[in-house]
């Protein structure tokens, strides 16, 4: 259990993290944490004596101290995606009986970083290292719809949609009403668009930073899995939220699976 005190000195933290990078002053931070200027004082002393924070003499404000990128650093070093993944993925695996993946983006590609095969007889043809374009798998649109609007809208430029099959959305359009059922869903699909026989579902892993760390899918042959997006989204959306927690992102609230019925998404 927290001490008051060590409560409090983590409340003021967070909220001088929150702040502009100008830092913000006792008083304001005593309004967002709920403490007296002076109570706010004594442990901004302390923070400021251990290291975490400065403040800075002309504006007599506080700003957090690199030593917090530090700890950062020294968290994520040892919090691999692939090792925190793998126990989620092969339990999300047996679930469901099919194959699950682990990809990362690469500019204007995801890679495949970890695999495991479910154990049904027939199975599509992926492999770790292997790079897949954004707009036709399940993994690029669930990183896709996790970025930021700027930056998702840049790489919207550059790409090219070219069809891997028949059914590849191609127009920008198209993709972004795509795009945005994805996030109001909480994961994306791949209805034989990269493929011309499979199907996947997948779901971004939103790091602490609020930024995409990959997306993990579900996948198999169309005639299993497209009966079955809903259910395996959702699933999917589950299995990733939970890596998220693991490597330190807020739980927050549940993401908004949007409409229920299944025709939205084939």
């Amino acid at each position: 259990m927290v001490t008051r005190t060590l409560g409090r000195g983590l409340d003021v933290l967070e909220a001088v993290a929150r702040g502009d990078g100008d830092g913000l002053g006792p008083s304001v931070i005593g309004q967002q944490v709920g403490l007296d200027k002076a109570t706010v004082t004594r442990l901004l002393r302390t923070l400021v004596e251990a290291g975490y924070m400065t403040q800075d003499e002309r504006t007599r404000r506080y700003r957090l101290t690199g030593k917090i990128l530090w700890l950062a650093h020294s968290v994520t070093t040892h919090l691999d995606l692939r090792s925190v993944a793998r126990p989620h993925l092969r339990a999300l695996r047996d679930e469901l009986g099919e194959t699950v993946h682990l990809a990362v983006i690469d500019d204007l590609r995801v890679v495949y970083v970890d695999k495991l095969e479910g154990d049904n007889s027939i199975q599509l043809v992926s492999a770790i290292g292997q790079t897949m374009p954004l707009h036709s798998t399940s993994l690029g649109k669930a990183v896709l719809a996790a970025l930021p609007e700027e930056e998702r809208e840049g790489k919207y430029a550059r790409m090219d949609f070219l069809p891997r099959t028949g059914r590849t959305i191609h127009d920008l359009v198209t993709f972004r009403a795509e795009i945005r059922r994805t996030q109001r869903r909480g994961y994306s699909t791949d209805d034989r668009e990269n493929e011309p026989f499979g199907a996947c579902v997948g779901a971004a892993i939103v790091g602490a930073d609020g930024r995409p760390a990959g997306a993990i899918s579900v996948s198999g042959p169309f005639f299993r899995i497209h009966d079955r997006f809903q259910y395996f989204g959702e699933r999917a959306r589950a299995v990733a939220g939970a890596i998220a927690q693991e490597l330190g992102a807020d739980p927050g609230e549940p993401a908004d699976v949007g409409g229920r019925d299944i025709s939205e998404v084939t």
